[in-house]
């Protein structure tokens, strides 16, 4: 037997071995490959799952939060309304003809003096001073910084009783804000 023979027959003998290897790894690979694709799959699965969850919460929150804007302005707007019906409420007290203004005012005082026995000084405006005078019989009429109405004063200037058309509108106001809301908006 010449050294090539036996080179040869260990080559043969190589590439047989080498072919049942082969033949014996994709044997075993099929089961292999087939658990990591069921792995795979699987790994896919729960990753969708996962991104669903979280897109179903991120929409939740967005909702959530549109919603909670949207009432916010829908809040703002009927506050800006109420406001508004206010505001000319307030303009129209202010534009009160003379006599009409009169009778208020000795309603008021009226009202002040019979709930502070030592009722001394009335404030009122200058605009008005001349109302308020006549129908402040036995008290000293002043004049203050306010836009209507009259602020009594007892003798020792500690106890006031507001009655400004300011004070008593925003009385109204916080009185009546629930029936004002209720007839604009239902």
């Amino acid at each position: 037997m010449t050294l090539d023979k036996v080179v040869d027959e260990i080559i043969d003998k190589a590439k047989e071995d080498a072919n049942a290897l082969k033949k014996e790894g994709k044997v075993e690979a099929v089961p292999i490959l087939k658990k990591a694709k069921a792995n795979a799959s699987e790994i896919e699965d729960n990753a969708m799952d996962y991104a669903k969850g979280i897109i179903e919460a991120m929409e939740k929150k967005e909702l959530a939060s549109a919603k909670l804007q949207c009432k916010r302005i829908e809040l703002d707007s009927r506050k800006e309304i109420i406001d508004t019906v206010f505001d000319k409420l307030q303009e129209k007290v202010m534009m009160l003809d003379d006599k009409t203004r009169k009778n208020i005012y000795e309603k008021m005082i009226k009202k002040a003096v019979s709930e502070m026995a030592d009722a001394r000084y009335v404030y009122t405006n200058a605009k008005d001073k001349s109302i308020v005078k006549p129908v402040a019989a036995g008290l000293e009429v002043k004049e203050a910084d306010i836009p209507g109405g009259v602020i009594v004063e007892d003798k020792d200037q500690n106890v006031r009783i507001d009655c400004t058309f300011d004070s008593m509108l925003e009385d109204v106001r916080d009185e009546s804000l629930k029936d004002v809301s209720k007839v604009l908006f239902e």
